[in-house]
């Protein structure tokens, strides 16, 4: 297993990853489109956890600054295979993601994750996460 940034071509995967793993349902061709977003954006990372030409899991990072503490990297997903899961991918992505914002001057990396997600949680405070504060996620769409 090794990691390395993402291609388009990884969108088929990723979006079944998406499906899966996540439950959200976004058409492969719409996937490609975002992955080409984020592969030309700067200080955004998109990394996958590949086997052999398999992709096992995928996490993407992205600046978090604001004007009330040192700088951070925002852990925007973070998604393993469930016929992967319990490998240890997860955990890699972690280090690559964590190695990423370390040499990008970040003082740590901060994500938000569903209240739903129980397994997430206790991943993520496995692994050093603490809860910092419980948030409600609003959003508006305008097309």
């Amino acid at each position: 297993m090794r990691i390395r940034d993402v291609l388009a071509e990884d969108a088929p995967a990723i979006s079944e990853i998406n499906r899966e793993a996540l439950g959200y349902s976004f058409p492969v061709e719409d996937t490609r489109a975002q992955l080409e977003r984020i592969i030309k954006a700067t200080n955004v990372v998109l990394f996958v956890a590949v086997d052999e030409a398999e992709v096992l899991g995928y996490i993407q990072l992205s600046d978090y600054e604001n004007t009330y503490h040192r700088p951070l990297k925002n852990l925007i997903t973070l998604a393993t295979s469930p016929r992967h899961q319990r490998r240890g991918v997860g955990r890699l992505l972690l280090e690559a993601g964590k190695s990423w914002a370390r040499a990008d001057g970040a003082s740590g990396v901060r994500l938000v994750t569903g209240l739903n997600r129980v397994r997430a949680r206790e991943f993520y405070a496995a692994n050093g996460y603490e809860v910092r504060k419980e948030q409600t996620n609003l959003v508006k769409w305008w097309s």
